[in-house]
């Protein structure tokens, strides 16, 4: 969700540009469903951020530590602080766009307490004061420290506002068995079916007891691995973006399996597996096996002049088959006729 900043307060001073630049950066960093909003929209919601942290060109975000003096300010009050500090022009008479659209997302959210005063004050009541959360202020408050993302890790965002407000709906769900024991869930789709198939069905035909190590689901790319197993067999997986769809390992065999699950995109061509070579699996002293898996013919037929040498295709519609774009490493007779399908 990130924003164009060089939109926002550009007729501002650069220290102030600084200020708002940051106070948007920190109400990104706590999820704020910001993305559809307007640059002019996020400028005045960032200073009525800065204005309930008291600050301004002459101080910095620690300036705020001091929580429990935090200033609680009226709707027409933090018009005034805005135009005293940010070189703003605001009338008092629209003090009523403070609360219904400068400040509505962090007031839905709990990160600014819309009745700090007097809670139990009618919503017109022009003497309600706005202020910091506790919580959210002692984050601010560590911003550009180093106490900062141990801050942010800590802070516990209101995940179901941000649901509800962009109308989020749960996915459908493929859950896939790993093993006995393990059990995930991927977001049901071509890719992830193609996933389900090599894990449920391509791997205990072929994969002589190997163990899944990784898989990159399309919505959370690390989402089952061992990292360290991966390690310990001479991968370099510093760079997590290099890696195929699923890894596994077979210790009857001592082979390493590169699968790439391809619906739209990305088989194993002689680039890709050169690139794979040369990177993650440079150290790496076991036998590689190379295998793009697809949903059926008619998918693999769309990518049957990508496809790399020495490496394995497999087709979820036909599970109990192979091709083999090895040469003449399986050459020979067959004791059966072509099957016709």
């Amino acid at each position: 969700m990130t924003v164009d900043l060089t939109k926002v307060g550009f007729k501002k001073t650069k220290k102030n540009q600084m200020l708002i630049h940051d106070s948007i950066k920190i109400i990104e960093a706590v999820n704020v469903p910001i993305s559809n909003l307007t640059p002019r929209r996020l400028e005045k919601m960032a200073m009525c951020l800065l204005a309930l942290c008291n600050i301004d060109k002459g101080k910095n975000w620690q300036n705020i530590s001091a929580v429990d003096f935090l200033p609680t300010l009226t709707s027409r009050q933090i018009i005034t602080y805005i135009n005293k500090h940010f070189q703003e022009k605001i009338s008092s008479a629209s003090y009523d766009d403070i609360r219904r659209k400068d400040l509505i997302l962090l007031t839905g959210m709990g990160l600014v307490l819309k009745s700090a005063k007097n809670p139990n004050a009618d919503t017109n009541d022009g003497t309600r004061g706005y202020a910091l959360n506790l919580d959210f202020a002692n984050l601010i408050s560590s911003y550009k420290s180093d106490k900062w993302e141990q801050a942010l890790n800590g802070f516990e965002i209101d995940q179901d506002y941000i649901d509800q407000y962009i109308g989020k709906r749960e996915k459908k769900k493929l859950s896939i068995s790993i093993d006995a024991s393990i059990k995930i869930k991927l977001d049901d789709g071509p890719h992830n079916q193609i996933q389900k198939a090599i894990i449920e069905e391509f791997l205990p035909l072929y994969g002589h007891h190997a163990k899944v190590l990784y898989i990159g689901d399309t919505s959370e790319k690390h989402l089952f691995e061992y990292s360290e197993t991966m390690k310990n067999l001479g991968m370099d997986i510093e760079d997590r973006g290099m890696l195929p769809d699923i890894v596994a390992f077979s210790e009857e065999k001592e082979w390493l399996y590169i699968i790439e699950a391809v619906h739209s995109s990305n088989p194993l061509n002689p680039e890709r597996c050169i690139e794979l070579q040369r990177t993650i699996l440079r150290d790496c002293p076991y036998g590689v096996v190379f295998v793009t898996a697809f949903l059926s013919r008619k998918d693999f037929a769309k990518w049957l002049p990508q496809i790399a040498w020495e490496t394995e295709v497999w087709l979820a519609d036909t599970p109990e088959h192979l091709i083999h774009f090895n040469g003449d490493k399986f050459l020979g007779p067959h004791h059966q006729s072509p099957k016709i399908s």
